[in-house]
């Protein structure tokens, strides 16, 4: 059922937001995210919540004694939409901003995208425009993923055509849209609530367009806000244990397929994975031989897309697995 009802505190000026961030091992980008959260221009931060997925890299320590930031230690790596939720336990706040530790938002970010949640009652989450290191627009949102658009993957046409991954999109105007990118949102706490935050079976990769499927499945919109900007530099977490995470990621997508998909459409797109690593170990392979530079990151995916193809996921990142994944593939 929609919601008919404003949050209880409204007002762009004296909106307060709770802001939870989940690290793990991002380094400086930590420091610098929560330093631009503290220079938004009208709005109220209320509280910065540093969820910490026991970080070995010292990272929470540069931002401890900072005002204004929580810093909470969940003791082992949660995932992100573990670390999330559990960061939402404790926000206070009816307007809620989950974003990763690598983002740096422009100054007017999170007051534009409380206005739009202000305006547009139906919205239940919000994503602003994300670019890269380089200044360019690699795509914060899309349509809503159908099969095709997976199978389309599994012969990896979304390198060539954006409608294959996940419909990319990169609108110039506020509009509706199937999903926005996990890294950064600002939501309302009443619609997280109301479909139960993120899935925690997905450790990482995915858990954003579970959210966003969920949300408009429960009767709330999902909104792309072009005007609200900030920088992503993504992948820095990942980066350090690359093999785990590509193999984390092939069983993220597994359960997502299953469960928004269905069995047989999942069971079709396993039996096509075969395939995908092959042409992927095919690429990968090319530019390890005449790309110098690279080799070391594709000897790490090409041991990573062989154990998939194998179907062996014995490394990937914990826990990656929910207890009963085997009889959900």
């Amino acid at each position: 059922m929609r919601p008919t009802t404003a949050p209880t505190d409204e007002g762009v000026g004296k909106a307060a937001v709770s802001a939870v961030i989940v690290n793990w091992n991002c380094g400086a980008n930590l420091r610098r995210c929560i330093d631009a959260i503290k220079k938004s221009r009208h709005v109220t931060i209320a509280e910065i919540i540093v969820v910490d997925n026991a970080s070995s890299d010292g990272s929470v320590a540069t931002v401890q004694e900072v005002e204004g930031v929580r810093v909470i230690q969940t003791g082992s790596n949660l995932g992100y939409g573990g670390g999330a939720n559990r960061g939402l336990r404790e926000a206070r706040s009816e307007w809620v901003m989950i974003l990763n530790p690598d983002v740096v938002l422009d100054e007017d970010a999170i007051e534009r995208m409380v206005s739009y949640l202000d305006a547009e009652l139906e919205c239940g989450l919000v994503g602003p425009r994300l670019l890269d290191a380089s200044g360019s627009e690699p795509g914060s949102c899309g349509g809503r993923p159908v099969l095709l658009d997976a199978i389309g993957r599994k012969f990896l046409l979304h390198m060539i055509f954006p409608y294959f991954n996940f419909r990319l999109k990169r609108p110039d105007f506020p509009t509706e849209v199937g999903w926005v990118t996990g890294a950064c949102t600002v939501a309302r706490r009443s619609a997280l609530d109301s479909v139960g935050g993120f899935d925690e079976a997905i450790f990482m990769y995915f858990e954003d367009l579970d959210l966003s499927l969920r949300l408009r499945q429960g009767g709330w919109k999902v909104c792309f806000l072009p005007e609200a900007v900030g920088c992503h530099v993504g992948g820095e977490s990942s980066k350090q244990v690359l093999d785990r995470m590509l193999l984390a990621s092939e069983v993220s997508y597994r359960y997502f397929t299953r469960k928004h998909f269905g069995a047989v459409a999942s069971g079709l797109l396993i039996l096509l994975t075969p395939v995908e690593m092959a042409l992927r170990s095919a690429l990968w392979g090319t530019i390890y031989i005449f790309f110098t530079g690279r080799r070391r990151e594709a000897r790490t995916r090409l041991r990573a897309y062989l154990k998939a193809f194998l179907n062996d996921f014995d490394e990937a990142a914990p826990p990656t697995r929910p207890a009963n994944i085997e009889s959900q593939l």
